[in-house]
């Protein structure tokens, strides 16, 4: 079971990491999203989004309740469900508001699925 964890925290740490990366820019200077590059940006923490939510649904799927019992602060349901409004309302999405997700729960997220992985690699 750890291994199959370890398959899908590894990555979704990963991703978890470069939205951190790309976003961080975005959130010290929000007027580069008028430009190409900050634009660029949103569309690279967008798709690292969506895949951080599909690696959520497996992982709920793998083993239903341990994120929710693990870290019962964390909106799993939300950042799952952020993959749905990205991947079916990726036009209607406000940068404002994706910047906001980055700033005020990515922090928690990355800090759990960190947590998850690094006890997944320990175990025997």
């Amino acid at each position: 079971m750890n291994r199959d964890r370890l398959l899908l925290l590894t990555p979704l740490r990963e991703a978890l990491e470069r939205i951190d990366r790309k976003a961080k820019p975005l959130l010290a200077d929000p007027s580069l999203l008028d430009q190409e590059e900050g634009q660029d940006r949103l569309d690279v923490i967008c798709m690292q989004f969506l895949a951080a939510g599909e690696a959520l649904k497996r992982l709920e799927k793998l083993e239903p309740g341990l994120l929710a019992s693990r870290f019962p602060n964390i909106d799993w349901k939300g950042a799952m469900g952020f993959r749905d409004v990205i991947a079916h309302q990726y036009f209607d999405l406000d940068a404002e508001q994706v910047l906001l997700i980055c700033q005020d729960a990515l922090p928690g997220v990355l800090s759990a699925i960190s947590s998850l992985e690094h006890q997944a690699q320990e175990a025997p």
